[in-house]
């Protein structure tokens, strides 16, 4: 009896910190294509990029906890550079252009990835409190497990209340609603779209940072999580953000119970589960869903 609540629990845990880390990567997706109508194919090469950059700030000496603040920092900046050079020019054509050349900036990303830190799986190192495991319901449980579950609890209620609590928040939310009702209030949309791709960026470097503990650190990382947080957008319905906490939740409890009795045809579950959903709701769960 107790091993069975032993696996309970760590199944039950696993999947809420692997819907965590969906969850901040789709938002992030998700707030973008939301106020911009921008699908950016480079969101999970810029979740790599922030989980590289967290490991070589580790690496060099900082806190764990002060690289996840610095590495979103500087991810945002790459993707503010991205969004003035690459995005706003573009941003008046159809949205076909924005995604062959979002298409070709993972590429790009990916190889400077692989140019400056090569193709050697990374680790990061943990600070010493969160190694080791605590005694669960009858279960060793990794503490790091643990305290990543209360960082992404605390990105997400952070999120919710700069959404709702603040003025900058309210006119990104406004701007996904009624653009043009905020753009005759005087308010520049040029810079809610900068603020919403940088915003997109930032969550992504923290989901990467998140994960490097929790998976190995490789170029293809952003790959995977791009296809991933993909899932979680459509099920959960394009530009909506009640949705996206739903899918994540759903498809991080699916996979995980997946890959612990099917370990070869997780994904596959995951896909058709997706195809089912889509047959019957194609506006995603929730049936808020925006498209072009």
């Amino acid at each position: 009896m107790g091993g069975t609540i032993g696996i309970i629990v760590d199944i039950s845990l696993n999947s809420l910190v692997l819907s965590g880390v969906f969850l901040i990567v789709a938002i992030g997706l998700n707030i973008i294509y939301g106020l911009s109508r921008i699908m950016n194919m480079g969101h999970g090469a810029l979740y790599a990029v922030g989980a590289y950059t967290g490991y070589t700030l580790v690496a060099t000496g900082f806190n764990y906890f002060v690289a996840l603040v610095i590495a979103p920092i500087i991810v945002g900046g790459i993707g503010l550079l991205i969004e003035r050079t690459i995005i706003a020019p573009m941003r008046k054509r159809s949205m076909v252009y924005t995604l062959i050349l979002t298409y070709g900036l993972m590429f790009f990303l990916d190889g400077m990835i692989k140019y400056v830190w090569g193709n050697k799986p990374c680790f990061i190192d943990l600070p010493a409190f969160m190694q080791g495991t605590l005694s669960i319901l009858g279960t060793q449980y990794p503490i790091f497990r643990l305290v990543t579950l209360f960082l992404i609890a605390g990105i997400m209620g952070g999120l919710m209340l700069f959404l709702n609590k603040t003025k900058v928040g309210l006119i990104l939310r406004a701007s996904s609603t009624i653009p043009e009702m905020v753009s005759c209030l005087g308010i520049n949309m040029s810079y809610v779209h900068m603020g919403a791709f940088v915003l997109g960026c930032i969550m992504a470097a923290m989901a990467g940072i998140i994960a490097g503990p929790l998976t190995t650190i490789d170029p293809l990382m952003g790959s995977e999580m791009l296809i991933s947080s993909f899932v979680v957008i459509v099920i959960g319905g394009l530009g909506s953000l009640r949705g996206a906490v739903l899918a994540a939740l759903l498809i991080g409890f699916v996979q995980t119970l997946a890959e612990f009795f099917i370990t070869d045809l997780a994904m596959v579950i995951v896909y058709v589960l997706m195809a089912v959903i889509l047959a019957f709701m194609p506006r995603g769960i929730l049936g808020e869903g925006k498209f072009e």
